[in-house]
C-alpha cells in the first residue's frame, strides 16, 4: 500500500506543473482523477485478490530412509502470499524414537509478499527452515510420517512426509574351535568365533572387546579392524543389512593357546576358563573351556616284609592318572644293594663292574583295590636298569580318566618287578633295605613315592644260619680233637703203669 501512495505523489508532483501552464485545467484534472482512481481500483483488486489466497505449507528430506546412526535433512518451506507479514507458529513430530537437533515448537514471521512489476502479481514470500533428524541405536523398524503443523491464530496448516526408519537387529553367538566336547590340555591351540546375525533394515559397524582369560593368550594374526592391547582384544564387524527376507551375516575368528602354565599350582589339575565378552555394548555368553592337565600319582608296594637270601618277591609300581589329560610318565625305581632282579645270572660282584640292560617287566591292568582299571597301550614299556645308581627307568603313556555317569574313573597301570634278595660274601647278618620310586611328568620336576622297606635275613637250617652252622661244624671238630687228644693221653698213662717195674 505504501508503494501506490508513493505512486499518487509522484503523479500529483508531475502534474502540477503542467496543469499550471496548460489552457484547459479543468480536462487535466479530470484526467489525473480519473487516472488515480484507476490505479487505486487496482490495487484494490490485487490486494483483494491476495486476501483470497491461504498461507502454503511444504515438508521434506532428502531421504526417505532413516537409517541408525545416521542423519537426514529436514525442510520445511511456508508460503506466505498476503502482502503482510504474518505471524505463525510451527510444531513438528516425529516418528517412533527418531530425534531432532533443534527445537520441535518454535514461533515464526513470515515476510509479506513481494510486487513483481513485470507481472504486475503479488509474489508469495518463501520462508525455509532446516532441522537435522537422526535414529539413535535402540528401537525397532518402522514405517511413519513425519508431521508439520503451522498455525496461524484459529487457522491450521498440516503437511507431512513419509520416511522409513530402518534399524539392525544384532544377534550374536559365541563359539569354541579345536576343542575336545569343551576340553583342552595346556599348550592347546584353539579359536574363538563370534557369529554376528543382522536381522534388520540397517548395516551396522558392530564394536567387539574381549577380555581374554589369564590362561589364554593370542597365537596368530587378528582379523583385520582388530587389535591386541594388553589382554583386551578390540574392533568392529561390518554387518550388512539383511535382503528380503534373509538375514546378514558376518563374523570374526580370533585364534587363541592355552598356556604352558595354565594348571601351575592347580591341585586339581583342572580350570574353568571364559572370556569376557561386550558385543554392540552388551554382554554376550562366551563358552566356557574346562582346561585339563594329568594328575598322575604313584606308589612302590612290595610282595613281602621279609625275605631271606636267595628267596624272590614282586615289586608292584601302582601308576594312577586322575586327570583327564593323556601324560607321559617316566619311572625311576632304585634298588638298593642286595635286591637284584629275579632271573638275572649276574652276582653281586658282577654287578659292580658292568651295566646290566635287564628285560621289560610284565605289566598287570588289573590291580585289587585301585577301582576300574583302564586298558593299557600294548606297546610295552621300555626299562633299563644302570649299574652307576641300580635304577630302573620306565617310560609309560598313560591314558586320560574316563567321565562315567557316577563320576570320574581314573586310569590305571601296573608295572610288576620280579626281585630275589642277596647278600654279598661277608655279610652275614641281617639288613634293612630300602627301594624308592620317582616319576615326572613330560619336564615337570621329579615327585618322590613313599619308600619300601625290606628286611633280608640269611638262610637258615632247623633255625640256624649259614654261620651258625658253620660255627658249629667247627665247635664239633674241635670237641671231637679234644677228645681224641684226651683219649690218647689217658691211655698213655695206662700203659705205663702196666710196665712199671719196681
Amino acid at each position: 500500500m505504501k508503494k501506490w501512495y508513493m505512486m499518487f505523489l509522484v503523479l500529483l508532483l508531475a502534474a502540477l506543473p503542467v496543469s499550471g501552464m496548460a489552457q484547459e485545467t479543468p480536462q487535466l484534472l479530470s484526467g489525473v482523477y480519473e487516472s488515480i482512481a484507476e490505479g487505486l481500483n487496482q490495487g484494490v483488486q490485487l490486494a483483494q485478490s491476495a486476501m483470497e489466497k491461504e498461507l502454503t505449507l511444504l515438508i521434506q528430506t532428502d531421504s526417505e530412509r532413516l537409517e541408525e546412526g545416521s542423519t537426514a535433512l529436514l525442510t520445511v518451506t511456508a508460503g506466505n502470499p498476503l502482502p503482510y507479514e504474518t505471524g505463525v507458529r510451527f510444531t513438528i513430530r516425529l516418528p517412533g524414537h527418531a530425534v531432532m537437533n533443534g527445537d520441535a515448537v518454535w514461533e515464526a514471521v513470515l515476510p509479506a509478499a513481494q510486487y513483481n512489476e513485470e507481472t504486475g502479481r503479488l509474489e508469495p514470500s518463501q520462508t525455509v527452515i532446516e532441522r537435522e533428524i537422526s535414529l539413535p541405536a535402540g528401537g525397532e523398524s518402522a514405517s511413519g510420517e513425519i508431521e508439520c503443523e503451522m498455525a496461524m491464530g484459529t487457522r491450521f496448516y498440516r503437511a507431512g512426509t513419509p520416511v522409513q526408519l530402518c534399524v539392525p537387529v544384532i544377534s550374536v553367538r559365541a563359539y569354541a574351535d579345536g576343542t575336545q566336547e569343551g576340553r583342552l590340555n595346556p599348550g592347546d591351540a584353539f579359536a574363538y568365533r563370534l557369529e554376528i546375525v543382522n536381522s534388520g533394515d540397517a548395516p551396522k559397524d558392530v564394536p567387539i572387546d574381549m577380555l581374554l582369560p589369564e590362561t589364554a593368550q593370542i597365537a596368530g594374526a587378528l582379523p583385520e579392524g582388530f587389535v591386541l592391547e594388553g589382554r583386551n582384544v578390540r574392533g568392529w564387524v561390518h554387518v550388512p543389512a539383511m535382503e528380503g527376507d534373509v538375514p546378514a551375516e558376518a563374523g570374526a575368528v580370533l585364534p587363541m593357546m592355552i598356556a604352558q602354565d595354565a594348571l601351575a599350582g592347580d591341585d586339581d589339575a583342572q580350570r574353568l576358563i571364559a572370556p569376557v565378552l561386550h558385543v554392540d555394548g552388551a554382554d554376550v555368553a562366551a563358552p566356557r573351556v574346562q582346561v585339563c592337565g594329568a594328575k598322575i600319582s604313584a606308589r612302590l608296594m612290595a610282595g613281602a616284609e621279609s625275605l631271606e637270601t636267595g628267596e624272590e618277591t614282586t615289586l608292584s609300581v601302582v601308576v594312577v592318572n586322575s586327570g583327564l589329560a593323556e601324560a607321559d610318565v617316566r619311572l625311576s625305581c632304585v634298588l638298593p644293594k642286595g635286591l637284584t632282579l629275579a632271573g638275572d645270572a649276574q652276582s653281586e660282584e658282577d654287578e659292580e663292574d658292568e651295566e646290566a640292560v635287564v628285560p621289560v617287566p610284565q605289566g598287570d591292568d588289573q590291580l585289587p583295590g585301585a577301582g576300574e582299571a583302564v586298558p593299557a597301550e600294548d606297546a610295552p614299556a621300555v626299562g633299563v636298569m644302570t649299574q652307576e645308581n641300580r635304577t630302573l627307568v620306565f617310560n609309560l603313556h598313560m591314558d586320560a580318566a574316563r567321565r562315567t555317569k557316577d563320576g570320574v574313573v581314573a586310569a590305571t597301570r601296573v608295572l610288576e618287578i620280579p626281585v630275589k634278595a642277596q647278600i654279598a660274601q661277608g655279610r652275614m647278618t641281617q639288613q634293612m633295605l630300602g627301594a624308592s620310586l620317582a616319576w615326572s611328568v613330560d619336564e615337570e620336576q621329579a615327585q618322590l613315592a613313599e619308600a619300601v622297606a625290606l628286611s633280608v635275613t640269611p638262610q637258615t637250617v632247623l633255625g640256624l644260619t649259614r654261620a651258625d652252622w658253620n660255627g658249629v661244624f667247627w665247635a664239633g671238630v674241635m670237641l671231637l680233637v679234644t677228645l681224641i687228644c684226651l683219649y690218647a693221653a689217658v691211655k698213655k698213662d695206662k700203659r705205663a703203669e702196666d710196665y712199671c717195674f719196681e
